[in-house]
């Protein structure tokens, strides 16, 4: 027989989950009707329409059946690709990944709305899940780009019931395709386990690094697995602007000058990369005499800025980047007006969709050198004269990040209160063969064994199977669980849930300040620390999310940052036996740690193993 626990089983039998706040709330995947399973086509029609529309591309599909609120007519008219034929392509290329990279106002939700009716409608038992960084704007694209354009659609309207469509979070269609709408800023939990064909992941930008890999598991058993990230860039070392550089073939809309060589050899003239040279007075000119130019253009066309990408990797994502430059809806006088009004980074993001190094790094190289000891050592004979130097009354503690070794990496970090200074004298990465959980879960419990570790920190989200484990050598009463969330407070003991959640972005706030105030922290001898474990605290920046109206930290895709949470996690075990309020700080926000500083009395119990 198993056995789960009670939080298990509701969260696996119950149609109420808990949300990031603690509170239960109806699942998002919860239709409020019955299945109406007498709405879907038997399997002869399903097959007679499918022959029938297998041929059809999605641009073809759109212009055919999806029509678009004329503000002049006041009428809805079928969508056209007149002055839109830079869309074309967009709309039917064969990439399995392709890559949007927008201004804003560009059509962009559009794109991604139509080629999501467009699949399921001609391809049978399509599934499509659609991801976006929030609630709202999640439920902004069901909508505005599903809901909307199938109730303005006769031919849409075909494709469905509003019993299959109505649920937000789920539409449905008489052919068996699906849509699937969730969010995920802190956690990609809301995710798991759905299967999709096509993954779409809008606002890429805002979308922390480490749920992405969560995210595109939902298409490992599709035979399709198609990808589309889109976005507005932020800072070069964003997300999106990793997977542009590093792995599309990064197309761009050319627009030649024939001022240039022979007017009739369109090899001659000059091709324009719209850009901010592009800006005249009066219109879109020539970076290089001036003149004006037309975007749309029957010479324009779409080129390819980085086809050696295509020698590297056998499935490059096919990128595309859309400023608002080339649509024919922004009159000349608005896009001079951004150029006037904007601060230089969101004129380059939000009009000409291209990164601006606006990100900041919330600690330089020298911040981190000036808290490592050159005495502390983390070689076995340093180890083993710190452990003489230790009294047996020294409290210590564990903090442990979980990796998939996807670009991410299990690290334990072992700290104890030296001198008044919190010390982190030992972090281990796990690598190669050390990846595997029974050779982790053997080395970690030799290493709590050894230290006698009072408290150890996890990391909730990618370790349940981990913590459990070490729950049950250890008793549950040592494992300490905290969760990234969104709570009311800094850290908050949810009973409920049987862990902390933490606010993000706050407390690494306090994190980094107590390592740039240089009196908390001692971390090993720079020359020990540096290569994973420093970089790692350097390979962190921040940007200001505008939605959240908060600082956002992030890294770039291809670089880690496992020992810092590592590092935090065991800051904050220690503090249920120790609580620092001068460096996890109240806020206004917050207003105070009174959960999590009121967790102390328990704390004591488990750290003398009560």
């Amino acid at each position: 027989m198993t056995v789960v626990s009670s939080e298990d089983y509701f969260r696996k039998n119950s149609n109420v989950v808990f949300s990031e706040n603690g509170e239960p709330e109806l699942k998002e995947e919860w239709d409020y009707e019955k299945e109406v399973y007498e709405g879907f086509m038997d399997e002869d029609e399903l097959a007679l329409k499918q022959s029938t529309l297998l041929s059809v591309t999605p641009s073809q599909f759109v212009e055919f059946a999806v029509k678009v609120p004329d503000k002049k007519s006041q009428k809805f008219l079928p969508f056209s690709f007149e002055g839109r034929k830079y869309l074309r392509l967009p709309y039917d290329t064969p990439s399995k990944r392709t890559l949007y990279k927008c201004g804003r106002q560009v059509e962009k939700s559009t794109l991604l709305g139509n080629k999501t009716l467009s699949y399921c409608c001609i391809i049978n038992a399509f599934n499509v899940l659609y991801v976006s960084p929030t609630n709202q704007q999640t439920k902004t694209f069901s909508q505005d780009r599903l809901k909307e354009p199938i109730e303005t659609s006769d031919v849409l309207k075909a494709w469905t019931t509003s019993k299959l469509s109505d649920n937000v979070f789920q539409k449905k269609f008489i052919n068996r395709s699906q849509v699937t709408l969730r969010y995920a800023y802190h956690n990609a939990d809301r995710t798991r386990g759905i299967p999709a064909d096509m993954v779409l992941l809008d606002e890429l930008q805002d979308i922390i690094t480490e749920n992405i890999p969560v995210i595109e598991q939902c298409a490992s058993h599709s035979p399709f697995k198609i990808f589309i990230y889109s976005g507005t860039p932020k800072s070069f070392d964003n997300s999106i602007e990793y997977y542009w550089t590093k792995y599309s073939t990064q197309n761009e809309w050319v627009v030649p000058c024939d001022h240039h060589g022979v007017p009739s050899d369109p090899s001659t003239w000059y091709w324009n990369i719209l850009g901010e040279q592009n800006i005249g007075k009066k219109g879109l000119i020539c970076a290089k005499c001036g003149e004006i130019i037309h975007p749309m253009r029957e010479e324009s066309r779409w080129a390819m800025m980085n086809a050696s990408v295509k020698e590297k990797l056998t499935e490059p994502y096919e990128g595309f980047r859309i400023p608002q430059l080339m649509v024919p809806w922004l009159k000349w006088s608005e896009i001079l007006d951004s150029y006037t009004t904007y601060s230089r980074p969101k004129f380059f993001n939000e009009v000409l969709g291209e990164a601006y190094d606006s990100g900041t790094r919330p600690l330089t190289r020298q911040d981190v050198i000036d808290n490592c000891d050159p005495d502390l050592l983390m070689t076995p004979e340093g180890m083993q004269a710190l452990k003489s130097k230790m009294s047996g009354g020294m409290d210590i503690f564990a903090g442990i990040d979980w990796g998939t070794g996807e670009n991410t990496f299990s690290v334990i970090s072992l700290g104890t209160y030296v001198n008044g200074r919190f010390t982190i004298f030992y972090v281990h990465r796990f690598e190669g063969q050390e990846m595997e959980p029974p050779v982790q879960l053997e080395l970690i419990g030799e290493l709590i064994r050894r230290w006698d570790v009072k408290l150890i920190g996890v990391d909730y989200g990618g370790g349940f199977d981990r913590n459990d484990a070490l729950a049950r050598m250890f008793s549950k009463n040592r494992i300490v669980k905290y969760q990234y969330s969104n709570p009311g407070q800094k850290v908050k003991w949810e009973e409920k849930l049987h862990r902390f959640l933490v606010h993000r972005t706050e407390v690494m706030t306090d994190i980094f300040t107590a390592i740039k105030r240089r009196d908390f922290f001692r971390f090993p001898r720079w020359e020990q620390f540096e290569d994973p474990f420093g970089k790692d605290l350097l390979n962190i920046f921040s940007e200001y999310n505008e939605r959240l109206r908060q600082i956002q930290y992030s890294k770039t895709p291809d670089a880690t940052d496992d020992a810092f949470h590592s590092i935090l996690l065991c800051t904050l075990a220690s503090m249920l036996k120790y609580p620092r309020p001068e460096i996890l700080s109240p806020t206004a926000k917050t207003s105070g740690l009174h959960s999590f500083l009121g967790f102390r009395v328990q704390s004591r119990c488990l750290c003398s193993g009560r």
